[in-house]
């Protein structure tokens, strides 16, 4: 049978699991050198270990002289739930560092907490598209970083026993989402940079929940093996799809940011102002070879 979803998580997984049950995806709508379009840029702190890989042929992406628009789209990471220093999560900070580069740079953060990959493409609630409003931005660079939810709604909202199948059409789904997000946004002429996931099954919220106030009552167990395990299925369709379009990855799964105490804001999901600190940074890194 399947289990009865959070309350704020409902609607959303009722949408993914109905599109899972029948198999279809639902898409209506500082490293040490420079990266290479489909390269992954290593995040700049200790424990990130994860190699450069090489994307397509082609020349080193340029940006235009002067001041930029940056988009960036996402969950509640992008949102910045969790910041409570008032300097807009990771997105906030991203522009302090950019700025002495790219005097007047204008970031547009459309990122929504609780959304999925599929809400990143059709909106949700009234929301209009995180997509549509990056690409009506005009923007010359996009920043993308989704799919901690599609998790979370996936192991939380499924049937129990997991069962392989809803997970097959899950990753289509997601890789049928990451594909049009990236295709629209290069071909809007954006440098796209997008987020490899961390293992969200470590972090404190699941790995060591609140027994008087569990937020994923239903995840068992085995439910978290099979998170790890799928979320590297997750990123190696973001390093597929990336290298099908020239954008270039962001290595967040190496970080210790979701499972440090110093980084991790007090509900063990989400970072805190330490954490948005050295998220930016590592967005910082993989941006700044393209800013001389």
């Amino acid at each position: 049978m399947r289990r009865n979803c959070p309350p704020i998580a409902a609607a959303l997984a009722l949408a993914l699991f109905a599109a899972a049950a029948c198999g279809s995806a639902v898409v209506t709508a500082p490293a040490a050198t420079t990266p290479r379009p489909g390269e992954t840029a290593v995040a700049a702190e200790s424990g990130a270990t994860a190699p450069s890989e090489s994307g397509p042929a082609g020349s080193v992406a340029t940006l235009q002289p002067g001041a930029l628009t940056i988009a960036t789209l996402g969950d509640s990471l992008t949102e910045g739930q969790g910041d409570d220093s008032g300097r807009d999560g990771y997105p906030g900070r991203l522009k302090s560092l950019i700025d002495p580069l790219r005097p007047g740079t204008r970031i547009v953060n459309v990122g929504h907490s609780g959304w999925t990959s599929t809400d990143l493409i059709n909106g949700q609630n009234g929301e209009p598209s995180e997509l549509s409003q990056a690409i009506d931005a005009r923007p010359d660079v996009a920043l993308v970083w989704i799919g901690s939810n599609d998790l979370w709604y996936l192991y939380e909202g499924g049937p129990e026993p997991m069962e392989t199948s809803f997970e097959q059409a899950d990753l289509a789904t997601y890789e049928a989402n990451i594909d049009r997000i990236l295709r629209e946004l290069t071909g809007h002429s954006a440098v796209v940079f997008i987020a490899l996931l961390d293992d969200q099954s470590k972090r404190p919220v699941v790995a060591h929940p609140n027994p008087t106030e569990p937020v994923f009552s239903e995840m068992t167990a085995a439910d978290l093996a099979l998170m790890s395990a799928h979320v590297k299925a997750y990123n190696e369709a973001i390093r597929r799809t990336a290298a099908r379009y020239g954008a270039t990855t962001v290595d967040f799964f190496n970080t210790t940011i979701f499972t440090d105490p110093a980084t991790l804001y007090g509900d063990g999901n989400h970072p805190n102002t330490a954490g948005y600190d050295r998220v930016a940074q590592i967005w910082f890194a993989a941006v700044k070879p393209l800013l001389a």
